[in-house]
């Protein structure tokens, strides 16, 4: 089906009537549009060059493809933040409510507007040399972007079914910043996305099999809104902690988990970013890496409090999972075993904050029998032919010269080695 001027003209202006999705009524590039096609800006100076140029960088900056038009007031929807969109990203949303009534409404009026396609509009501003952009193909393809872009506002539901969709699609990638990235920081007093997420998954992390399931089935309870505990993973440096932690992303972002790094400088926002989470849905599980604290640095009493038993609790969407070298996280010192004065109180309040981690997960280096096999199954997961025993040698050479025995080390042997075959 094709847009006549006339019919675009009515679907952009019918924008105005909007009630919750207001930044598409708001939105320049549309208004734009609208009032050239009305004549309503005829004696200013109006360049489609500019609208396309708005359109593709929109496009590629998101890694999509189709039509850009559509794609781009997709993107206004799913980022607009309204009582409707934290409502249904929450699932506390009734379907007889006027809240909802507003919503269908709102979409009866978005759906005209998305089904412009862009070939429509480089038709009647007889603009047909660009009709080699329809459909566009960004450089590089952003695969969580595309899926979530073509699971809403498709038109290939009646008004009620596709809400219902649109409200599913809510509780799984969340609205605005939620579902523009799988991982975050906290900064400003706000969210900030981590463009560029690791990828790692547990098939890349070898052995610790006993350690990645517990963390796995940890977090889907969670996610399944099942009890659940905060996490300490613990142990030698390199081993798989903090991989084991972001593989989780890659596992079950598209149920709502959502992954937030703060610092130990940090602990001390934990009230406001608590409070933040309160209000949305998704789940989330705040990460603190490399975690421990010295004798002399209290900010762990702040967190201890908010963890368990404090004025202030964690959100039950909120659990905190952290990596360390130390078992007890706060240094000990000698003279805390030997006086007798109060030795124990000063024992109890240094493990108390370890002891708020229902889950310990430990990760030791690997013996020499199991470096060997991470080594081995490394090398053919990157397509290494090489006689294992001539690796093998290479590999136990490369710990003694360089970092021990590692799942890291491994890694980083592995890279050296494509890094000369290359």
């Amino acid at each position: 089906m094709s847009y006549t001027k006339k019919e675009i003209v009515e679907s952009l202006s019918a924008l105005d009537q909007l009630i919750l999705y207001r930044k598409l009524a708001k939105n320049d590039l549309l208004n734009k549009i609208k009032r050239k096609l009305i004549k309503e800006d005829s004696k200013q100076n109006f360049n489609f060059s500019q609208v396309i140029n708005e359109l593709v960088d929109f496009n590629e900056r998101l890694g999509l493809k189709g039509d850009i038009f559509r794609n781009y007031v997709k993107g206004i929807f799913i980022n607009d933040q309204n009582s409707f969109s934290l409502a249904a990203e929450k699932n506390t949303i009734a379907e007889n409510s006027s809240l909802y009534q507003l919503a269908i409404n709102d979409l009866a009026i978005i759906n005209q507007v998305v089904k412009i396609k862009f070939s429509d509009l480089i038709r009647v501003f007889n603009l047909e040399s660009y009709s080699f952009l329809s459909p566009y193909h960004a450089h590089q393809i952003n695969k969580r972007n595309l899926k979530i872009y073509n699971s809403i506002l498709d038109g290939q539901y009646n008004i009620k079914d596709s809400l219902k969709n649109i409200n599913n699609f809510y509780q799984k990638f969340g609205t605005s910043v939620l579902n523009q990235s799988s991982a975050f920081y906290w900064q400003n007093s706000a969210l900030k996305v981590v463009k560029n997420p690791d990828k790692i998954t547990f098939e890349q992390i070898i052995a610790y099999q006993k350690q990645k399931d517990e963390l796995i089935n940890n977090t889907k309870s969670f996610i399944n809104g099942s009890k659940a505990h905060n996490v300490l993973l613990y142990g030698d440096s390199g081993t798989g902690k903090s991989s084991s932690v972001k593989a989780l992303l890659n596992e079950f972002q598209d149920q709502g988990l959502r992954l937030i790094e703060i610092t130990t400088s940090q602990i001390k926002e934990l009230s406001e970013i608590m409070e933040y989470l309160s209000q949305r849905g998704l789940y989330f599980i705040i990460f603190m890496d490399d975690l421990s604290f010295e004798e002399f640095e209290t900010e762990y009493k702040s967190l201890k409090a908010i963890m368990e038993g404090g004025i202030e609790s964690k959100p039950d969407n909120v659990l905190f999972y952290a990596t360390s070298n130390r078992r007890h996280l706060v240094r000990e010192k000698w003279q805390d075993r030997k006086s007798e004065v109060h030795k124990n109180d000063i024992l109890n309040e240094k493990l108390s904050l370890a002891e708020r981690f229902g889950l310990t997960l430990m990760y030791n280096n690997p013996d020499q029998e199991k470096y060997l096999k991470i080594v081995r199954e490394i090398a053919a997961q990157e397509n290494i032919d090489i006689d294992n025993s001539v690796l093998e040698n290479k590999a136990l050479k490369w710990s003694k010269w360089h970092n021990g025995r590692s799942g890291r080390s491994a890694r980083q042997f592995i890279d050296q080695l494509l890094k000369l075959k290359s």
